[in-house]
């Protein structure tokens, strides 16, 4: 009787956690991060995106970009912005969303500042129901939204090649 409760108990722990699923999110948001390798010819070719647990703070933006700024779990992502990037304001009016970040470094260049801007802009157009985003750090701004995002490589190779 004992050997037969023992197999019941351990047959109920191994099928319990062999669901497949792990633990469920209960209010999943997802966070845009550049890829570590860029896979061209794709919309996740430069950024993609991973999903994060927001129960509790769903409608709490700045909460929700602190959180962001603590950069992506997997290694297949990466941080678009310096470490030690801080978050000085959040601001929602209508469908904008202004973000005031720290001044970036010198060293960071226009194109990293933009697409650092392109992944926060995904970021907060799927947080809330922005039609754009504007991004501040000391004197650089971009504001961006569905119509200029360009998420794919669209270089046509027959466009580009030379005359014979």
């Amino acid at each position: 009787m004992k050997r037969l409760l023992s197999l019941m108990i351990l047959s109920a722990l191994l099928l319990s956690g062999c669901s497949g699923q792990g633990q469920r999110m209960k209010d999943p948001v997802t966070f845009y991060y550049l890829r570590s390798q860029f896979e061209y010819g794709s919309s996740q070719s430069v950024m993609d995106g991973e999903e994060r647990e927001s129960s509790g703070h769903r409608d709490d933006l700045r909460y929700l970009m602190a959180l962001y700024l603590m950069g992506p779990s997997g290694e297949e992502l990466r941080s678009p912005l310096p470490s030690g990037t801080r978050i000085l304001s959040v601001e929602e009016e209508a469908s904008i969303v202004t973000l005031t970040l720290s001044e970036m470094p010198a060293t960071m260049t226009d194109a990293a500042f933009s697409l650092a801007c392109a992944c926060l802009t995904k970021t907060c157009m799927e947080l809330t129901q922005a039609s754009s985003v504007t991004v501040i750090s000391g004197t650089r701004m971009v504001t961006m939204g569905p119509d200029n995002l360009i998420l794919t490589d669209s270089l046509d190779t027959a466009e580009t090649e030379e005359p014979q």
